[in-house]
């Protein structure tokens, strides 16, 4: 078996295999949103009480809920969790939230 060229290893380890440009890209919403430092990091918020909570209740849930529908479980829980955050940002005065609050629907 032939070694993979140089060109190979490069373009595997700056384009196909890259996880910070997958997340990256896994981010290019939320970056199309905030216009403005204040909305930056109420996003930034938003997005991590959405992912502390989730994570949360899916450690919790793994064990109990069947392995057949566990994946559909955790997406419910994911979007119950961003409604919930939704409906809490939207009686906000402040302009952050506000953003926010466009931003899912």
């Amino acid at each position: 078996m032939a070694s993979p060229s140089y060109r190979e290893i490069t373009l595997n380890g700056l384009w196909k295999n890259n996880p910070a440009l997958v997340q990256l890209l896994g981010l290019c919403p939320l970056l199309g949103v905030s216009n403005s430092a204040v909305n930056a990091l109420g996003l930034a918020l938003a997005s991590a009480v959405v992912l502390i909570c989730s994570n949360t209740l899916v450690s919790l849930v793994r064990g109990v809920v069947n392995t057949a529908v566990r994946l559909p479980a955790f997406v419910m829980i994911i979007a119950a969790l961003t409604t919930c955050i939704e409906l809490l940002c939207r009686p906000s005065p402040t302009s952050c939230i506000r953003s926010l609050a466009s931003l899912f629907r």
